[in-house]
């Protein structure tokens, strides 16, 4: 049997460490503040958040570290800028209107740790045939560049594929927003990622015509 959860406020939620799973949830105007969900030490990514929806949910000063999301389905998530730190994802569909989200490569952490995660990254996205969906989701802020850019379904008139191999040979003669997105192959192991024009943004203009002139350089796709 599925839970409902429904106008509820979490607030100082501490779910970490560990292998557990949540599963068979949907959340409905749930507001989250100042909570941290993960585990930052477990290669084989114990940690799932599988079969859950979202819909106009809000999360305020959260965390979310070393989870693995898998058929998760995000419409409307509010609130101030969300780390996700060292993530993965697997059939995850954000759409609506989504706050500030960033993926993060996983950090501060030991040397030999941090490498075996890494390489636990790259092998699971071997396996995966979409890891987001993000062609209808508005955005006020995105930097996704640790999500494979080829395994994002997209809106190619605001999200932009960038690969390495273009962009980083060239990244000291570029400018702006693109000079920006090349600079992330800096601390993602993949070859492509996605650069979101956000809708919501006082910038997106701006950012448009800088990726559509890109565009038409042959820069992005």
């Amino acid at each position: 049997m599925r839970k409902q959860i429904s106008r509820e406020t979490f607030e100082f939620l501490r779910g970490f460490g560990g292998k557990r799973t949540y599963e068979g949830i949907d959340l409905e105007r749930v507001t989250f503040i100042s909570c941290v969900l993960g585990q930052h030490d477990d290669p084989e990514y114990g940690f799932v958040v599988r079969d859950v929806t979202a819909t106009r949910c809000r999360a305020s000063a959260c965390r979310v570290h070393g989870v693995r999301f898998e058929d998760v389905t995000v419409n409307g998530l509010t609130g101030d800028h969300l780390s996700l730190d060292g993530c993965l994802f697997k059939h995850v569909t954000l759409k609506g209107k989504i706050g500030p989200i960033l993926t993060t490569p996983v950090k501060s952490l030991s040397q030999e740790t941090t490498a075996a995660m890494n390489a636990a990254v790259i092998d699971y996205y071997r396996d995966v045939d979409w890891a987001l969906d993000i062609s209808e989701a508005e955005f006020s802020d995105a930097s996704l560049y640790m999500v494979p850019g080829d395994l994002v379904r997209r809106d190619p008139e605001t999200q932009f594929l960038v690969r390495r191999e273009v962009v980083v040979p060239i990244k000291d003669s570029l400018s702006g927003i693109l000079r920006i997105e090349a600079s992330r192959f800096e601390d993602t192991p993949f070859d492509s990622i996605v650069a979101v024009a956000p809708r919501r943004s006082k910038h997106f203009a701006r950012y448009l015509a800088e990726f559509e002139r890109a565009r038409k350089d042959g820069l992005v796709e």
